[in-house]
Order: structure tokens, then C-alpha cells, then sequence
């Protein structure tokens, strides 16, 4: 069996109806297993969730409790991301497969640079101020792999931006699939509505577009799959990571704190980390201060805990509805990073392929309950994994 796992970053619960639309999506729900009720981890921001649904691991496990480290002292624009598998502290289905002689590739998933069990490998790099995108794609990515793809269909790709990106990615998995060797396991990730909903807001037409154009990449993957005449020995995932709300008060939450009592804050787009020598101190001024600075809710060490956040947080904070805590003065659209008790935070799952059941909808899952589901479709071990295997998507 192959796996072909495609995320859809950006859509959650409540974009349920418009995606059912979309005719790729609506036949896989009815030839497989669908969920609109799988409930995402805390943080709710894309590389923490993305390793959760290679690991089965929650953040305070596998390692990645944010897309950066905490870096409060270098300008935002130059902050660091995770782009390395070194950053990842379990097991992922990528080295699981590789360890079984399966062959592996990856397009713009997260967390995925310098990864050697994944033979052709196109990661989520993105080039800092200074630094030459090509080059620094080279150092991450199967380089050899990369330079031929980009010698025979780089000049279809008019930019690095979306959605001309996801474009390029949908190709290159047309092209994988195409090839003298296809991959038993292939994760893409999608970012294009992500983009158009943070830049122009989450019900924006941008965003509607963006949609439209997922589940036409979608049906060009699954169309290449078919070309190759693989389809029948070949396991769908299609999932997301998060939804996202409006926001139109960027609050400069770092800034307030270091004035007020010396601690800082690593901005999670609609919550934030809280950092410093004197957290009882901070959690003071964050009391004092809730209307101003936009804060909905005050977590601490015990409701950290219960969220499986990451094991160096132990203060945190939610934001107001309409607001979210910003690195610097800039015009706000879609964001996300909120509680798991908002509907944005239920994500998507669709399962089709050998051995699931046909046109069953789950109540409810995790996200962290996908990666062992797979893994046990495959035949593969996750022993760290904390989610549970779906036993009832299986035949």
C-alpha cells in the first residue's frame, strides 16, 4: 500500500459546506471514511500541528511548540524557524517508512529540512532577509532532485508566491507519481488559503478562491495517481491544521509586558507565550491589565499542562475576540493561535483507499490520533505516539 497525505492549511469546521462542493472532496468522503470534527493541538499554528500529524505526538513530546524559537531579542523579519528534522524529539511516518525500505517524499511540509528519510524532498524553507533562496533551499532539500525539477519546470512557475506555489506543488506530485520510481509515501502541504486569508481576511473572495483552488490540486494529485495506474494500492489522507478568525486590533503584548514588569511574549497570532525570571509578577500585569491589552483568558501552569503545551511554557494567554497580540504596528486580517474551544479549532479529516470503509462519517477525533491510524494502514511502528489508532475506519 502507498500513501498519498495532502494538508489543506487554513480550513477548519466552519468552511465544512464549501469544501463539500468541491467535487474531489465530496467523492472521497463518499468512497471513504470523513471527520469535520477532529480536534487540533494547542498551539494552534501550523508547525506544531504538522509534526503532530507525522508523530501521533502532542508539542510538550515531540519537541515543536511553535513555528520559531523564542528569539526576543532579533528583529522579527530575522527570526529562525524550525526547519530541521534535528528540532523534532520522536519517531516521524517518514523515518518509520524509510526504516521499512519504503521510498519517501515530501512538497513544503513543515519541520522537513535535512531530513535523510525522505529520499526526494521539496521542504517549507523560507530565505531571511539576506540570505539567497536558492541556496538555502539546497542545504534543506534533496538538492540533486530539486535542481532537475527546477531545470525541467521551474519556467512553469511565474513566482515563489501563492498560489503560484501551490501550483508547483501539485506538479511536482503529478510528476512523482509520473516517474520510473512513484513514492510508497508522499506528504504535500498546501498553503495557498492560509496566505489569502491572513492577507485579506478569512471570508474574503481571495480566501473563497483559494478554496476553490485546493480541490482543484487535490483532483490533479489524485488525477496523477490514477495516470499512473496506482490508485487502487493507494491510501488517501486528506487532513487540515486550523481555521482562522478576523482580527482587526493588533495588540503590541511584548511591549506592554517589558514596560510593565520586565517579561516578554512570543506572539502566537490570537494568544501569546509569556516568558521571564518573575512569572507571578507577569501574571500580575496581565490581571491588571486584561481590557487593555485585549486578553480573553490567562493560562497557567495546570491548564499548560492539560493542553500538552510546550514543557518550557508555564504562562500564556488568549486573546480577545477581534484582537491578537503583534511583533510590531501592522495592519491585521486572519489569524489563528486561539483555544481549542473555538470552531476553527476542528479540523478535517478525509481516509480513502484499500481497507477503509466507504462512506462513513466519525464523530470525532484527534489530530494526533491520525499519525498511528496511518501507521497501522502501513504496517509501520509509532511507539511514542499518544493518539489512538481509529480502529473504525478500517474494513
Amino acid at each position: 500500500m502507498r500513501l498519498c497525505m495532502i494538508s489543506l492549511d487554513a480550513v477548519a469546521q466552519p468552511d465544512a459546506d464549501r469544501l463539500l462542493r468541491l467535487p474531489a472532496l465530496s467523492a472521497l468522503k463518499e468512497q471513504g471514511v470523513y471527520c469535520d470534527n477532529v480536534r487540533t493541538v494547542y498551539p494552534t499554528i501550523t508547525y506544531p500541528i504538522h509534526t503532530s500529524l507525522l508523530t501521533g505526538c502532542y508539542p510538550d513530546t515531540h519537541g515543536i511548540g511553535h513555528n520559531q524559537p523564542f528569539q526576543p531579542d532579533t528583529e522579527p523579519k530575522m527570526r529562525k524557524w524550525y526547519w530541521s528534522l534535528k528540532d523534532i524529539h520522536v519517531k516521524t511516518l517518514y523515518q518509520a517508512a524509510a526504516e521499512k525500505g519504503m521510498d519517501t517524499a515530501s512538497i513544503l511540509w513543515p519541520v522537513s529540512g535535512q531530513n535523510r528519510f525522505i529520499r526526494r524532498n521539496f521542504p517549507e524553507v523560507l530565505p531571511l532577509p539576506g540570505e539567497n533562496a536558492v541556496v538555502k533551499m539546497l542545504q534543506y532539500a534533496s538538492p540533486l532532485w530539486i535542481l532537475r525539477m527546477e531545470l525541467m519546470y521551474g519556467k512553469q512557475r511565474p513566482s515563489i508566491q501563492q498560489p503560484h506555489l501551490d501550483d508547483y506543488a501539485a506538479l511536482l506530485c503529478e510528476k512523482l507519481y509520473a516517474s520510473h520510481r512513484p513514492p510508497d509515501v508522499l506528504t504535500v502541504h498546501l498553503v495557498d488559503c492560509d496566505s489569502m486569508r491572513h492577507w485579506y481576511g478569512t471570508d474574503s473572495d481571495q480566501a473563497h478562491e483559494a478554496i476553490e483552488r485546493l480541490g482543484k490540486r487535490v483532483r490533479r494529485v489524485i488525477d496523477g495517481v490514477k495516470k499512473a495506474g496506482l490508485y487502487d494500492e493507494t491510501l488517501f489522507c486528506i487532513v487540515s491544521d486550523h481555521g482562522q478568525q478576523d482580527a482587526s486590533k493588533g495588540i503590541l503584548l511584548d511591549q506592554e509586558l517589558r514596560k510593565a514588569c520586565g517579561a516578554r511574549a512570543q506572539s502566537l497570532g490570537m494568544g501569546a507565550f509569556i516568558f521571564g525570571d518573575d512569572l507571578p509578577a507577569a501574571q500580575r500585569a496581565l490581571e491588571k491589565n486584561k481590557a487593555p491589552w485585549g486578553i480573553r483568558q490567562i493560562l497557567g501552569e495546570e491548564d499548560l499542562r492539560a493542553l500538552h503545551a510546550p514543557k518550557d511554557v508555564h504562562l500564556a494567554v488568549d486573546a480577545q475576540p477581534g484582537c491578537c497580540f503583534v511583533d510590531q504596528q501592522e495592519e491585521t486580517f486572519g489569524e489563528h493561535g486561539f483555544m481549542l474551544d473555538c470552531p476553527q479549532a476542528r479540523t478535517f479529516l478525509w481516509l480513502s483507499g484499500p481497507g477503509i470503509r466507504q462512506n462513513v462519517t466519525l464523530q470525532a477525533a484527534d489530530i494526533v490520533d491520525i499519525a498511528p491510524t496511518l501507521a497501522r494502514a502501513l504496517g509501520l511502528q509509532l511507539p511514542q505516539a499518544q493518539g489512538r489508532i481509529l480502529e473504525e475506519v478500517f474494513i
